[in-house]
């Protein structure tokens, strides 16, 4: 069976079994474990304090089904901003798969209650490039090329790069053509 919060394909196993102990727990601990989980995707880390809390009286194994649960419904959020799946859809596919009327209930509140911090969330974190600090140029005056120094904020790190003039021109070119694709982008945006 095909499932729109997983990208029309397949549940994969581990998530049926984890469906299960989701079941296990009451409506009201699930929707705290959710918001928990949903918090820690938009600002990590994981409050694990609050986690083991609502574990203490709950007939769960909480060494091994407590971090099954946190990861199970990390993908199910994930997936399903991931696949632009609504959250009523997310509902009926989650009882499909056998999680209680009130349980598909609860996660649909919160993911209505934190899609669009999640969505956010995935957007500053894809296709994401470590920020560029300092960029200097020299011409080599015995081979003739261009020497690019690049600097990035992560780890302070600096690349030299080594440019023959051909390899400059060809690169000017193409920048001037991502910025004329850009522009036209922007003004269709």
């Amino acid at each position: 069976m095909k499932f729109r919060f997983n990208g029309d394909a397949d549940c994969p196993d581990w998530i049926l079994a984890e469906i299960y102990n989701l079941s296990r727990l009451s409506s009201v601990k699930l929707k705290l474990l959710g918001q928990i989980v949903a918090q820690a995707i938009i600002n990590p880390p994981l409050q694990m304090e609050k986690v083991d809390k609502l574990f203490v009286d709950s007939k769960l194994d909480t060494d091994i089904n407590l971090k099954a649960c946190i990861a199970c419904l990390t993908f199910i959020f994930s997936s399903t901003i991931r696949f632009s799946c609504d959250s009523s859809a997310l509902q009926t596919e989650l009882q499909q798969l056998g999680l209680p009327r009130e349980h598909s209930i609860s996660i649909k509140k919160i993911l209505d209650e934190y899609s669009s911090s999640l969505i956010d969330h995935f957007r500053s974190q894809s296709l994401k490039v470590n920020r560029l600090e300092d960029v200097s140029s020299k011409v080599d005056e015995t081979t003739k090329c261009a020497v690019l120094s690049l600097s990035t904020t992560h780890d302070n790190n600096t690349e030299t790069l080594l440019l023959a003039p051909n390899t400059v021109d060809d690169l000017l070119r193409e920048l001037v053509n991502i910025k004329t694709k850009m522009e036209n982008l922007k003004q269709v945006m």
